[in-house]
Protein backbone atom coordinates (compact mmCIF):
# COMPACT_ATOMS: atom_id res chain seq x y z
CA UNK A 1 0.00 0.00 0.00
CA UNK A 2 1.46 3.74 -1.25
CA UNK A 3 2.43 5.35 1.81
CA UNK A 4 -0.04 7.94 2.70
CA UNK A 5 2.10 11.22 2.01
CA UNK A 6 3.17 9.87 -1.22
CA UNK A 7 -0.54 8.95 -2.36
CA UNK A 8 -0.86 12.86 -1.44
CA UNK A 9 1.41 14.33 -3.31
CA UNK A 10 0.37 12.32 -6.68
CA UNK A 11 -3.55 13.71 -5.77
CA UNK A 12 -2.34 16.96 -5.49
CA UNK A 13 -0.10 16.70 -8.74
CA UNK A 14 -2.85 15.10 -10.18
CA UNK A 15 -5.02 18.25 -9.80
CA UNK A 16 -2.59 20.82 -11.34
CA UNK A 17 -1.82 18.43 -13.99
CA UNK A 18 -5.44 18.61 -15.37
CA UNK A 19 -5.46 21.94 -15.71
CA UNK A 20 -2.13 22.42 -17.62
CA UNK A 21 -2.97 19.56 -19.46
CA UNK A 22 -5.81 20.74 -21.01
CA UNK A 23 -4.27 23.84 -22.72
CA UNK A 24 -0.61 22.14 -23.10
CA UNK A 25 6.30 44.92 -24.42
CA UNK A 26 6.55 44.95 -27.74
CA UNK A 27 10.21 43.86 -28.57
CA UNK A 28 10.60 45.18 -32.59
CA UNK A 29 11.28 48.71 -31.11
CA UNK A 30 15.18 47.62 -31.01
CA UNK A 31 16.10 50.88 -29.56
CA UNK A 32 13.44 51.25 -27.34
CA UNK A 33 14.78 47.65 -25.69
CA UNK A 34 18.23 49.34 -24.76
CA UNK A 35 16.50 52.60 -23.53
CA UNK A 36 14.07 50.05 -21.43
CA UNK A 37 11.16 50.64 -23.85
CA UNK A 38 10.31 54.45 -22.90
CA UNK A 39 9.87 55.66 -26.36
CA UNK A 40 6.34 56.25 -26.36
CA UNK A 41 7.31 60.17 -26.74
CA UNK A 42 10.83 59.07 -29.06
CA UNK A 43 10.60 56.32 -31.30
CA UNK A 44 9.84 57.24 -35.11
CA UNK A 45 9.77 56.34 -38.19
CA UNK A 46 9.07 52.38 -38.55
CA UNK A 47 10.66 51.85 -35.03
CA UNK A 48 7.08 53.70 -33.57
CA UNK A 49 4.89 51.27 -35.66
CA UNK A 50 4.83 49.38 -32.55
CA UNK A 51 4.74 51.48 -29.34
CA UNK A 52 2.99 54.89 -30.89
CA UNK A 53 1.05 55.23 -34.14
CA UNK A 54 1.74 59.10 -33.97
CA UNK A 55 4.84 58.82 -34.29
CA UNK A 56 5.66 57.19 -37.23
CA UNK A 57 5.49 61.03 -39.08
CA UNK A 58 9.27 62.78 -39.05
CA UNK A 59 10.86 65.72 -39.74
CA UNK A 60 11.75 64.85 -43.76
CA UNK A 61 10.65 68.07 -45.27
CA UNK A 62 10.22 65.98 -49.13
CA UNK A 63 8.70 62.74 -49.63
CA UNK A 64 10.44 59.99 -47.79
CA UNK A 65 10.24 55.79 -47.66
CA UNK A 66 11.66 54.48 -44.58
CA UNK A 67 11.38 50.68 -44.14
CA UNK A 68 13.20 47.85 -41.86
CA UNK A 69 14.27 44.53 -42.65
CA UNK A 70 12.84 41.62 -40.94
CA UNK A 71 14.04 43.10 -37.24
CA UNK A 72 13.31 40.18 -34.36
CA UNK A 73 13.21 40.10 -30.59
CA UNK A 74 13.33 37.61 -28.09
CA UNK A 75 12.90 37.11 -24.50
CA UNK A 76 13.07 34.29 -21.66
CA UNK A 77 13.04 35.20 -18.38
CA UNK A 78 11.24 34.88 -15.09
CA UNK A 79 10.61 36.82 -11.46
CA UNK A 80 12.55 34.08 -9.60
CA UNK A 81 14.26 32.18 -11.60
CA UNK A 82 17.99 33.24 -13.28
CA UNK A 83 18.81 32.14 -16.58
CA UNK A 84 20.58 29.27 -15.19
CA UNK A 85 17.83 27.79 -12.80
CA UNK A 86 16.08 27.90 -16.18
CA UNK A 87 17.98 25.93 -17.71
CA UNK A 88 18.87 23.33 -15.56
CA UNK A 89 15.16 22.62 -13.66
CA UNK A 90 13.32 22.93 -17.31
CA UNK A 91 16.03 22.46 -19.60
CA UNK A 92 16.29 18.76 -19.25
CA UNK A 93 19.39 15.94 -18.28
CA UNK A 94 20.87 17.00 -21.36
CA UNK A 95 20.35 14.01 -23.34
CA UNK A 96 17.90 12.83 -25.59
CA UNK A 97 15.70 9.97 -25.77
CA UNK A 98 14.99 7.46 -28.90
CA UNK A 99 12.58 9.62 -30.36
CA UNK A 100 14.30 12.59 -30.54
CA UNK A 101 13.27 14.50 -27.26
CA UNK A 102 14.46 15.93 -24.92
CA UNK A 103 14.86 13.38 -21.15
CA UNK A 104 13.52 15.17 -18.02
CA UNK A 105 15.54 16.07 -15.24
CA UNK A 106 14.64 14.11 -11.83
CA UNK A 107 15.41 16.31 -8.51
CA UNK A 108 17.84 14.65 -6.28
CA UNK A 109 15.97 15.80 -2.69
CA UNK A 110 18.23 18.65 -1.91
CA UNK A 111 17.64 20.05 -5.44
CA UNK A 112 14.28 19.94 -4.84
CA UNK A 113 14.39 22.22 -1.49
CA UNK A 114 15.81 24.90 -3.63
CA UNK A 115 13.45 24.90 -6.17
CA UNK A 116 10.95 24.58 -3.26
CA UNK A 117 12.08 28.05 -2.10
CA UNK A 118 11.76 29.48 -5.42
CA UNK A 119 8.26 28.61 -7.02
CA UNK A 120 5.34 30.71 -5.35
CA UNK A 121 3.60 32.70 -7.52
CA UNK A 122 6.96 32.58 -9.95
CA UNK A 123 6.44 33.64 -13.51
CA UNK A 124 8.38 32.12 -16.58
CA UNK A 125 7.89 34.24 -20.03
CA UNK A 126 9.12 34.21 -23.11
CA UNK A 127 8.52 36.45 -26.56
CA UNK A 128 9.16 36.01 -30.02
CA UNK A 129 8.46 39.10 -33.02
CA UNK A 130 9.41 38.97 -35.66
CA UNK A 131 8.43 41.92 -38.39
CA UNK A 132 8.73 41.04 -41.99
CA UNK A 133 7.29 43.88 -43.39
CA UNK A 134 7.58 47.68 -41.81
CA UNK A 135 7.29 50.60 -44.22
CA UNK A 136 6.86 54.20 -43.89
CA UNK A 137 6.48 56.87 -46.51
CA UNK A 138 6.17 60.74 -44.90
CA UNK A 139 4.26 63.27 -47.35
CA UNK A 140 5.04 66.69 -46.87
CA UNK A 141 1.74 68.49 -45.81
CA UNK A 142 0.06 65.54 -45.98
CA UNK A 143 1.17 62.92 -43.32
CA UNK A 144 2.36 60.04 -42.86
CA UNK A 145 0.82 56.09 -44.14
CA UNK A 146 2.42 52.73 -42.47
CA UNK A 147 1.95 49.14 -43.15
CA UNK A 148 3.30 46.62 -41.18
CA UNK A 149 3.36 42.73 -40.75
CA UNK A 150 4.27 41.66 -37.05
CA UNK A 151 4.50 37.91 -35.50
CA UNK A 152 4.32 36.92 -32.12
CA UNK A 153 4.56 34.30 -29.85
CA UNK A 154 3.80 34.93 -26.50
CA UNK A 155 3.82 32.27 -23.52
CA UNK A 156 3.31 33.65 -19.35
CA UNK A 157 3.40 30.65 -16.26
CA UNK A 158 2.17 31.93 -13.04
CA UNK A 159 2.88 29.28 -10.31
CA UNK A 160 -0.07 29.68 -7.71
CA UNK A 161 0.28 30.37 -4.46
CA UNK A 162 1.25 27.45 -2.08
CA UNK A 163 2.59 25.27 -4.76
CA UNK A 164 5.50 24.61 -3.17
CA UNK A 165 3.63 22.52 -0.74
CA UNK A 166 3.02 19.54 -3.20
CA UNK A 167 7.24 19.43 -3.11
CA UNK A 168 7.74 19.97 0.33
CA UNK A 169 6.43 16.91 1.33
CA UNK A 170 2.51 18.09 2.16
CA UNK A 171 1.00 15.42 4.12
CA UNK A 172 -2.73 15.95 4.01
CA UNK A 173 -3.10 16.55 7.47
CA UNK A 174 -3.93 20.86 6.98
CA UNK A 175 -6.10 21.98 4.09
CA UNK A 176 -3.88 23.22 1.00
CA UNK A 177 -5.53 25.95 -1.43
CA UNK A 178 -3.38 26.25 -5.21
CA UNK A 179 -4.66 29.15 -6.24
CA UNK A 180 -3.45 32.43 -8.39
CA UNK A 181 -1.85 30.24 -10.99
CA UNK A 182 -2.10 31.84 -14.90
CA UNK A 183 -0.74 30.04 -18.03
CA UNK A 184 -1.12 32.11 -21.17
CA UNK A 185 -0.20 31.34 -24.83
CA UNK A 186 -1.43 33.28 -27.98
CA UNK A 187 0.58 33.24 -31.29
CA UNK A 188 -0.75 35.47 -33.77
CA UNK A 189 0.09 37.80 -36.80
CA UNK A 190 -1.09 41.50 -37.67
CA UNK A 191 -1.43 43.15 -40.82
CA UNK A 192 -1.51 46.81 -39.51
CA UNK A 193 -2.49 50.25 -41.67
CA UNK A 194 -1.36 53.08 -40.22
CA UNK A 195 -2.21 56.99 -40.79
CA UNK A 196 -0.95 59.86 -39.02
CA UNK A 197 -1.11 63.69 -39.31
CA UNK A 198 0.05 66.58 -37.42
CA UNK A 199 -1.59 69.71 -36.97
CA UNK A 200 -0.26 72.82 -36.03
CA UNK A 201 -0.96 74.61 -33.08
CA UNK A 202 -2.13 78.82 -32.93
CA UNK A 203 0.11 81.23 -33.34
CA UNK A 204 -0.59 81.85 -29.08
CA UNK A 205 0.55 78.43 -28.62
CA UNK A 206 3.81 77.96 -30.17
CA UNK A 207 5.49 78.13 -27.58
CA UNK A 208 3.85 75.24 -25.91
CA UNK A 209 2.43 72.14 -28.26
CA UNK A 210 4.20 73.43 -30.79
CA UNK A 211 2.63 70.73 -32.73
CA UNK A 212 0.45 68.07 -31.93
CA UNK A 213 0.41 64.27 -33.84
CA UNK A 214 -2.28 61.65 -34.26
CA UNK A 215 -2.02 58.32 -35.44
CA UNK A 216 -4.43 55.45 -35.51
CA UNK A 217 -3.66 51.98 -36.57
CA UNK A 218 -6.29 49.29 -38.07
CA UNK A 219 -5.18 45.92 -38.26
CA UNK A 220 -6.26 42.58 -39.39
CA UNK A 221 -5.58 39.64 -36.70
CA UNK A 222 -4.77 36.29 -38.03
CA UNK A 223 -4.69 33.71 -35.01
CA UNK A 224 -3.10 30.44 -34.88
CA UNK A 225 -3.37 29.01 -31.47
CA UNK A 226 -4.13 30.06 -27.77
CA UNK A 227 -4.11 28.13 -24.49
CA UNK A 228 -5.06 29.65 -21.18
CA UNK A 229 -6.08 29.31 -17.56
CA UNK A 230 -6.73 32.83 -15.98
CA UNK A 231 -5.91 33.06 -12.36
CA UNK A 232 -9.38 32.70 -11.13
CA UNK A 233 -8.97 29.25 -11.10
CA UNK A 234 -8.59 27.34 -7.55
CA UNK A 235 -7.71 23.70 -6.35
CA UNK A 236 -8.53 22.90 -2.65
CA UNK A 237 -7.82 19.95 -1.00
CA UNK A 238 -9.44 19.75 2.78
CA UNK A 239 -8.59 16.87 4.99
CA UNK A 240 -11.22 15.25 7.51
CA UNK A 241 -9.30 13.63 10.18
CA UNK A 242 -10.87 11.05 12.04
CA UNK A 243 -10.64 11.43 16.23
CA UNK A 244 -8.68 8.27 16.47
CA UNK A 245 -5.62 6.72 14.32
CA UNK A 246 -7.18 5.76 10.87
CA UNK A 247 -4.62 4.17 8.25
CA UNK A 248 -6.15 6.48 5.40
CA UNK A 249 -7.88 10.25 5.63
CA UNK A 250 -10.97 11.13 3.65
CA UNK A 251 -10.46 14.42 1.50
CA UNK A 252 -12.80 16.75 0.00
CA UNK A 253 -11.44 18.05 -3.19
CA UNK A 254 -13.17 21.50 -4.50
CA UNK A 255 -11.57 21.82 -7.92
CA UNK A 256 -12.95 25.46 -9.77
CA UNK A 257 -11.20 26.25 -13.40
CA UNK A 258 -11.70 27.62 -16.84
CA UNK A 259 -9.43 26.54 -19.87
CA UNK A 260 -9.21 27.68 -23.12
CA UNK A 261 -7.64 26.13 -25.82
CA UNK A 262 -7.45 26.98 -30.02
CA UNK A 263 -5.33 26.28 -32.75
CA UNK A 264 -2.62 23.47 -32.06
CA UNK A 265 0.68 25.18 -31.06
CA UNK A 266 3.36 22.47 -31.41
CA UNK A 267 2.31 22.31 -35.17
CA UNK A 268 2.53 26.00 -35.36
CA UNK A 269 6.29 26.54 -34.43
CA UNK A 270 7.70 26.80 -37.86
CA UNK A 271 10.14 29.18 -38.80
CA UNK A 272 8.11 30.01 -41.98
CA UNK A 273 5.01 30.74 -39.64
CA UNK A 274 6.98 33.98 -38.67
CA UNK A 275 6.87 35.15 -41.76
CA UNK A 276 2.93 36.38 -41.52
CA UNK A 277 2.29 34.39 -45.03
CA UNK A 278 2.43 30.65 -43.66
CA UNK A 279 0.17 28.81 -40.57
CA UNK A 280 -3.30 27.51 -40.13
CA UNK A 281 -5.50 30.31 -39.45
CA UNK A 282 -7.65 29.11 -36.25
CA UNK A 283 -9.36 33.00 -35.54
CA UNK A 284 -9.17 36.07 -36.74
CA UNK A 285 -9.78 39.49 -35.28
CA UNK A 286 -9.82 43.39 -35.63
CA UNK A 287 -7.45 45.27 -33.62
CA UNK A 288 -6.67 49.03 -33.71
CA UNK A 289 -3.63 51.32 -31.95
CA UNK A 290 -4.06 54.60 -30.74
CA UNK A 291 -1.56 57.36 -30.15
CA UNK A 292 -0.86 61.49 -29.57
CA UNK A 293 2.59 63.14 -29.24
CA UNK A 294 2.79 66.92 -28.47
CA UNK A 295 6.11 69.27 -28.53
CA UNK A 296 6.45 71.05 -25.50
CA UNK A 297 9.14 73.12 -27.12
CA UNK A 298 10.01 74.32 -30.65
CA UNK A 299 12.86 72.36 -32.29
CA UNK A 300 16.88 73.29 -31.30
CA UNK A 301 19.83 73.31 -33.75
CA UNK A 302 19.71 69.22 -34.07
CA UNK A 303 16.02 69.36 -34.56
CA UNK A 304 15.37 67.76 -30.99
CA UNK A 305 12.31 68.89 -29.04
CA UNK A 306 10.83 68.22 -25.61
CA UNK A 307 7.75 66.34 -26.17
CA UNK A 308 4.84 64.12 -24.57
CA UNK A 309 2.96 61.41 -26.09
CA UNK A 310 0.70 58.39 -24.73
CA UNK A 311 -0.97 55.36 -26.52
CA UNK A 312 -3.40 52.73 -26.56
CA UNK A 313 -2.57 49.50 -28.06
CA UNK A 314 -3.96 46.20 -28.83
CA UNK A 315 -7.55 47.14 -28.91
CA UNK A 316 -9.30 44.38 -30.00
CA UNK A 317 -9.95 40.54 -29.62
CA UNK A 318 -9.93 37.40 -31.82
CA UNK A 319 -12.57 35.11 -32.52
CA UNK A 320 -11.06 31.50 -32.76
CA UNK A 321 -13.02 28.70 -35.22
CA UNK A 322 -15.73 26.83 -33.95
CA UNK A 323 -14.07 23.80 -33.53
CA UNK A 324 -11.95 25.18 -31.05
CA UNK A 325 -12.13 23.94 -26.96
CA UNK A 326 -13.72 25.22 -23.60
CA UNK A 327 -13.24 23.78 -20.34
CA UNK A 328 -15.15 24.24 -17.66
CA UNK A 329 -15.09 22.97 -14.14
CA UNK A 330 -16.95 22.90 -10.71
CA UNK A 331 -16.57 19.95 -8.86
CA UNK A 332 -16.65 19.10 -5.27
CA UNK A 333 -16.01 15.52 -4.36
CA UNK A 334 -14.93 13.73 -1.37
CA UNK A 335 -12.02 10.69 -2.09
CA UNK A 336 -9.99 8.39 0.13
CA UNK A 337 -6.83 8.11 -2.27
CA UNK A 338 -5.61 7.41 -5.67
CA UNK A 339 -7.32 4.10 -5.52
CA UNK A 340 -11.05 5.82 -5.89
CA UNK A 341 -9.82 8.13 -8.82
CA UNK A 342 -12.29 6.08 -11.16
CA UNK A 343 -12.39 7.38 -14.63
CA UNK A 344 -15.77 8.23 -13.89
CA UNK A 345 -14.15 10.25 -11.03
CA UNK A 346 -11.37 11.68 -13.86
CA UNK A 347 -13.87 12.87 -16.18
CA UNK A 348 -15.79 14.87 -13.41
CA UNK A 349 -11.95 16.58 -12.57
CA UNK A 350 -11.40 17.30 -15.86
CA UNK A 351 -15.04 19.49 -16.78
CA UNK A 352 -17.04 19.77 -19.00
CA UNK A 353 -15.69 20.22 -22.44
CA UNK A 354 -17.33 22.38 -25.14
CA UNK A 355 -16.53 23.19 -28.93
CA UNK A 356 -17.95 26.08 -29.88
CA UNK A 357 -16.23 29.70 -31.22
CA UNK A 358 -14.88 32.23 -28.44
CA UNK A 359 -13.12 35.32 -28.07
CA UNK A 360 -10.23 36.13 -26.24
CA UNK A 361 -8.76 39.69 -25.89
CA UNK A 362 -5.66 40.82 -27.31
CA UNK A 363 -2.89 41.88 -24.77
CA UNK A 364 -4.35 45.75 -24.45
CA UNK A 365 -2.14 48.44 -22.99
CA UNK A 366 -1.69 52.27 -22.04
CA UNK A 367 1.40 53.84 -22.09
CA UNK A 368 2.18 57.33 -21.44
CA UNK A 369 6.01 59.53 -21.29
CA UNK A 370 8.27 62.08 -22.31
CA UNK A 371 10.93 62.96 -24.02
CA UNK A 372 13.44 65.88 -22.86
CA UNK A 373 16.87 66.93 -25.12
CA UNK A 374 19.68 67.71 -22.40
CA UNK A 375 21.86 69.49 -24.80
CA UNK A 376 25.88 67.94 -24.79
CA UNK A 377 26.82 68.29 -21.21
CA UNK A 378 29.31 65.77 -21.66
CA UNK A 379 32.01 65.63 -24.36
CA UNK A 380 29.99 67.49 -26.46
CA UNK A 381 27.72 64.74 -27.40
CA UNK A 382 24.03 65.84 -27.43
CA UNK A 383 21.85 63.47 -24.65
CA UNK A 384 18.15 63.05 -24.85
CA UNK A 385 16.31 61.34 -21.48
CA UNK A 386 13.30 59.64 -21.40
CA UNK A 387 10.43 58.44 -19.35
CA UNK A 388 7.55 56.04 -20.15
CA UNK A 389 5.04 54.61 -17.78
CA UNK A 390 3.13 51.03 -19.24
CA UNK A 391 -0.11 49.70 -17.87
CA UNK A 392 -1.04 46.33 -19.17
CA UNK A 393 -4.82 45.96 -19.29
CA UNK A 394 -5.83 42.77 -19.98
CA UNK A 395 -3.63 39.39 -19.22
CA UNK A 396 -3.23 37.85 -22.24
CA UNK A 397 -0.02 36.42 -23.82
CA UNK A 398 3.28 38.09 -22.35
CA UNK A 399 0.68 41.14 -21.11
CA UNK A 400 0.58 41.68 -17.39
CA UNK A 401 -0.96 44.07 -15.51
CA UNK A 402 1.66 44.75 -13.33
CA UNK A 403 3.16 48.66 -13.97
CA UNK A 404 6.10 49.45 -15.46
CA UNK A 405 8.43 51.98 -15.42
CA UNK A 406 10.72 52.69 -17.98
CA UNK A 407 14.41 55.52 -18.08
CA UNK A 408 16.24 55.98 -20.65
CA UNK A 409 18.99 57.75 -22.44
CA UNK A 410 20.29 58.20 -25.40
CA UNK A 411 24.20 59.71 -26.47
CA UNK A 412 24.51 61.18 -29.64
CA UNK A 413 21.97 62.34 -32.34
CA UNK A 414 24.09 61.09 -35.63
CA UNK A 415 26.12 58.86 -36.35
CA UNK A 416 27.06 56.18 -34.00
CA UNK A 417 24.36 56.42 -31.07
CA UNK A 418 25.07 54.86 -27.72
CA UNK A 419 21.87 54.02 -25.04
CA UNK A 420 21.39 52.75 -21.60
CA UNK A 421 17.95 52.43 -20.00
CA UNK A 422 16.06 51.61 -16.38
CA UNK A 423 13.26 49.78 -15.97
CA UNK A 424 11.50 48.15 -13.02
CA UNK A 425 7.72 46.10 -12.75
CA UNK A 426 6.27 44.42 -15.43
CA UNK A 427 7.53 40.96 -15.65
CA UNK A 428 11.10 42.01 -15.72
CA UNK A 429 11.41 43.43 -12.58
CA UNK A 430 13.98 45.71 -12.11
CA UNK A 431 16.95 45.80 -14.44
CA UNK A 432 19.42 47.51 -16.52
CA UNK A 433 19.27 47.79 -20.56
CA UNK A 434 21.73 48.67 -23.47
CA UNK A 435 22.07 49.43 -27.16
CA UNK A 436 23.96 51.00 -29.97
CA UNK A 437 22.82 52.00 -33.16
CA UNK A 438 23.36 54.72 -35.95
CA UNK A 439 21.45 57.73 -37.29
CA UNK A 440 22.97 57.77 -41.03
CA UNK A 441 21.23 59.20 -44.12
CA UNK A 442 20.11 55.76 -45.77
CA UNK A 443 21.05 52.54 -43.72
CA UNK A 444 20.63 52.47 -40.05
CA UNK A 445 21.07 49.67 -37.79
CA UNK A 446 20.15 48.81 -33.87
CA UNK A 447 21.17 46.03 -31.76
CA UNK A 448 20.18 45.95 -28.19
CA UNK A 449 20.12 44.14 -25.14
CA UNK A 450 17.40 43.97 -22.90
CA UNK A 451 19.68 42.69 -19.29
CA UNK A 452 22.89 44.17 -19.24
CA UNK A 453 23.40 41.57 -16.78
CA UNK A 454 22.93 38.94 -19.35
CA UNK A 455 24.88 40.35 -21.82
CA UNK A 456 27.58 40.59 -19.41
CA UNK A 457 27.37 36.23 -18.97
CA UNK A 458 26.07 37.16 -15.63
CA UNK A 459 24.37 33.22 -14.75
CA UNK A 460 22.39 35.03 -11.86
CA UNK A 461 20.06 37.29 -14.75
CA UNK A 462 16.60 36.73 -14.72
CA UNK A 463 16.40 37.81 -18.47
CA UNK A 464 17.43 36.82 -21.71
CA UNK A 465 16.45 39.37 -24.07
CA UNK A 466 17.53 40.82 -27.43
CA UNK A 467 16.73 42.31 -30.70
CA UNK A 468 18.68 43.28 -34.01
CA UNK A 469 17.37 45.89 -36.63
CA UNK A 470 18.27 47.62 -40.10
CA UNK A 471 16.64 50.39 -41.36
CA UNK A 472 16.83 52.31 -44.35
CA UNK A 473 15.80 55.90 -45.80
CA UNK A 474 15.10 56.71 -49.29
CA UNK A 475 14.16 60.53 -50.05
CA UNK A 476 12.17 59.96 -53.14
CA UNK A 477 13.43 62.76 -55.01
CA UNK A 478 17.04 60.84 -55.17
CA UNK A 479 15.45 58.39 -57.08
CA UNK A 480 15.88 57.84 -60.43
CA UNK A 481 12.62 56.06 -61.49
CA UNK A 482 11.22 59.48 -59.76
Amino acid sequence: MLDRKVLVIHLVCFLFACLISLNAQQRLDVPGMGLARATVAFARGTDALTVNPANILTSDTSTTIRFTVMPVGVMVGSSVFSIKDINYYFGGDGTIDSGGHWNPRYLAPAERDKFVQMVDKGIIASQTETMPIGIVINFPNFGAVGFSIINSLQMQLRFPENFSKVFDGYGGKEPLDLSGGLYNVLHFSSYGLTYAQSIRAANVYQDFLNSVNIGLTVKYIRGYSMQGIDASNTAKITPFLPEGWDSTYDWAVDLRYKAQQAGNLQQQLRVGNFTGFGGTTAGTGIGMDMGFWGALTKPDSMGRQASFAFSLLDIGSITWDKGTETYNADVRDTIKGLAQLTDERIDRLKGVARTASFSTLLPMRFRVGFALPLGSPFLDIPITVMADYTQGLVTAGINTTIPRLGVGFQFGEKGILGRIGFQAGGIEGMGVSAGIGSNWEIINFDISAGSVRALLGYASAHLFDYSVGLKFRLPVNKLSFF
